[in-house]
């Protein structure tokens, strides 16, 4: 298995994420004997974080915390390397498998590398446009309300309003070029996506 390794520190309840979209899976390792209540909060506020797993590195002290923490998993520092990856590939493994490209029209999404073309283009777009363009891929010629791609692309925790959905359905439009025609407005209703 190969994993990716991404080192940021967490600064009071700020979570500094090296990546724009959902990692597989993270491996939080507080400083040694640092307070972790302020932890779970930090992880399920974070807009990218929030939707991955997390093993947690505790202290052999705080081994009484771990039932109320919302982590998948968790080791005590000192662990040797073999049980940390044995933990990790058993969280990614029991995680359901997702297909690997979605095809409509000129778009492919490869969801494994998260990345979105047109013909042979990479298209740069943000996670929420990525996330919406999924879901209207995955759910096609279906009419979706603006809430239903809110928790989509943002998830049940956002407390934006629907019109951000409409600024990032134009963006959308902008990168999709030529092929903008299949993504549909329903009037007072949402989108559609129409291969």
């Amino acid at each position: 298995m190969d994993l990716q390794l991404y080192l940021r520190p967490l600064r009071g309840t700020y979570l500094d994420c090296p990546i724009a979209l959902p990692p597989d899976l993270l491996v939080i390792e507080p400083a040694p004997l640092k307070p972790i209540e302020g932890l779970a909060p930090a992880i399920a506020n974070h807009p990218v974080v929030a939707r991955s797993p997390w093993l947690l590195v505790l202290d052999p002290q705080q081994l009484h915390l771990a039932a109320q923490l919302p982590c998948a998993d968790f080791v005590v520092r000192g662990f040797e390397s073999a049980e940390l990856t044995a933990r990790a590939q058993r969280l990614l493994h029991t995680r359901p498998k997702r297909e690997a490209l979605l095809r409509s029209a000129q778009v492919t999404l490869d969801l494994a590398a998260r990345l979105a073309r047109l013909n042979d283009q990479t298209l740069p777009l943000t996670p929420q446009e990525f996330a919406l363009l999924r879901y209207l891929l995955q759910h096609p010629g279906r009419p979706l309300s603006r809430d239903q791609l809110l928790d989509a692309a943002w998830g049940p925790a956002y407390t934006g309003t629907a019109r951000t959905v409409d600024i990032h359905i134009r963006r959308l439009r902008v990168h999709l070029g030529p092929s903008a025609h299949h993504l549909q407005t329903l009037r007072n209703l949402g989108y559609r996506w129409v291969p």
